[in-house]
């Protein structure tokens, strides 16, 4: 369930990639044994839930329209996340995921979630749903990530970027980044910047 919103005073919300800012980048991580969170995380999101922002993951899942993984296998993923950050008393507060993916051709490919959608970074679809449930002020809001999607994303969504040197460092060339962006050493650090700022 989500808290009930306030029409009064707008949330605000650090928006977080998932791989390569929480957890170990793999490439595509379909598989639970992969899973592995970085040790900092849990520090880094126990600072968020004591600093008034709320942690939501936003996070691009291609694998449950391949055919690699299923909604229970990322469900399960999520679990061991959420428990291994809550034994460090650290908690998120919401993720959204896209399943889609627009290409073809993969061989156990899920049809129906082969489409091209509004949520899949770097469309805004999954911050908007976020926005909606808990009124978040996108102004005071910032979005931290690893890789040129992430930046593309915040900048249409309207949000702060803050990069990190985990994961793909914002190099992965996908997406060109026309701005400076500020790059910190891991999400502990990043976080710990945002606070200050």
């Amino acid at each position: 369930m989500f808290p009930a919103k306030s029409k009064i005073r707008k949330a605000r919300a650090i928006f977080l990639d998932r791989d390569g800012v929480i957890n170990k980048e793999i490439g595509q991580l379909s598989d639970i044994k992969d899973f592995l969170l970085y040790s900092f995380s849990p520090h880094a999101i126990k600072k968020i839930n004591q600093s008034g922002y709320l942690a939501v993951i936003i996070t691009n899942q291609p694998m449950i329209a391949k055919g690699f993984m299923t909604k229970k296998d990322l469900r399960a993923i999520h679990q061991k996340m959420k428990t291994e950050l809550g034994f460090q008393d650290a908690k998120i507060d919401a993720i959204y995921y896209c399943p889609h993916h627009p290409e073809k051709g993969f061989p156990g490919e899920v049809k129906k979630l082969k489409i091209k959608c509004k949520c899949r970074k770097p469309e805004t679809g999954m911050i908007k749903k976020a926005v909606k449930d808990f009124n978040i002020d996108l102004k005071q809001s910032f979005f931290i990530g690893d890789a040129s999607v992430d930046v593309k994303t915040a900048k249409n969504a309207g949000v702060r970027f803050i990069g990190v040197k985990t994961g793909y460092t914002c190099k992965d060339g996908k997406y060109p980044i026309d701005e400076k962006i500020l790059l910190y050493s891991n999400l502990l650090k990043a976080v710990e910047g945002i606070i200050k700022l």
